[in-house]
């Protein structure tokens, strides 16, 4: 059972649900300093306390908004015009801080996200998550691509077409703490985390211009482009050359004809 309330605790509240822990300050105790596991889970544990900050500051201006605003809706007019200074105060205020709650969340997402990767079973074993591409090498020509060149996985390079080409959100869940990957209606699931493997790499973007539980739309970066062209052009090329390499159907051999007699050999005639 999550052990934080999400209404006082959200960050610490999404930790726990999501990798299943009951005390979110020991989530680095495990690991040596000098590993990355434990850089990533002091990053986890530092962003769900920071965006814990954040919404405390935040409810307490909304609670001061709301008082402000609950004693002009009671047609008070004892102290209105103070009422309306403080409230062209407040709001600003209010509008600041909401913004810096949802910066606070993102970055705890992909803390978590970072840090996920890492565990046993995750991370560069998953045949989803692409190697931190070379910005500069992605810029070859996707004809001839090098070895070292990143490659997307076919699961990879599906969501990059649905990002091309449909519309695609990455947006707050409305029930529970957490992200979510949104399509239009009829389209096929999108995992999250292939998403926001994608999103550090470098391959695709998302336009900040919105908050979180609005939807933020998704579209490709020009190194996502890259990627993208090169992974068509792979795949076109590997049917090619299964077609190519296809087995044909061995002609008939003529049929082998008959053994002559060993010589010095006497065959007598049948009379």
């Amino acid at each position: 059972m999550n052990p934080y309330d999400a209404t006082t605790h959200p960050g610490e509240h999404l930790v726990a649900d999501t990798l299943g822990v009951s005390e979110v300050s020991t989530l680095n105790v495990t690991h040596h300093p000098d590993e990355p596991h434990y850089e990533a889970a002091t990053r986890v544990i530092e962003a769900a306390y920071d965006l814990d900050r954040v919404h405390d500051q935040v409810t307490d201006a909304g609670k001061d908004a709301l008082r402000l605003v609950e004693t002009v809706a009671r047609g008070n007019l004892h102290g209105a015009h103070v009422s309306y200074a403080l409230l062209r105060t407040v709001l600003p205020e209010l509008g600041d801080l909401l913004a810096q709650q949802n910066r606070a969340y993102t970055q705890l997402v992909e803390s978590l996200s970072a840090y996920q990767r890492l565990l046993p079973g995750a991370g560069g074993t998953r045949q989803s998550d692409p190697v931190a591409p070379d910005r500069a090498e992605a810029t070859r020509d996707p004809q001839s691509p090098s070895p070292a060149e990143p490659s997307p996985s076919s699961e990879q390079l599906q969501v990059l077409e649905d990002i091309k080409h449909r519309r695609v959100w990455l947006k707050e869940r409305a029930v529970r703490a957490g992200l979510r990957v949104a399509t239009d209606a009829g389209s096929r699931r999108i995992d999250l985390v292939t998403v926001l493997t994608m999103h550090e790499a470098g391959w695709v973007e998302r336009d900040t211009s919105t908050t979180l539980r609005s939807g933020q739309r998704l579209t490709l970066t020009p190194l996502g482009e890259d990627i993208f062209r090169a992974g068509c052009a792979t795949d076109l090329r590997v049917s090619a050359a299964l077609r190519r390499g296809a087995p044909t159907k061995a002609s008939p051999r003529p049929p082998a004809s008959p053994m002559p007699p060993p010589s010095g050999t006497n065959v007598s005639r049948s009379r």
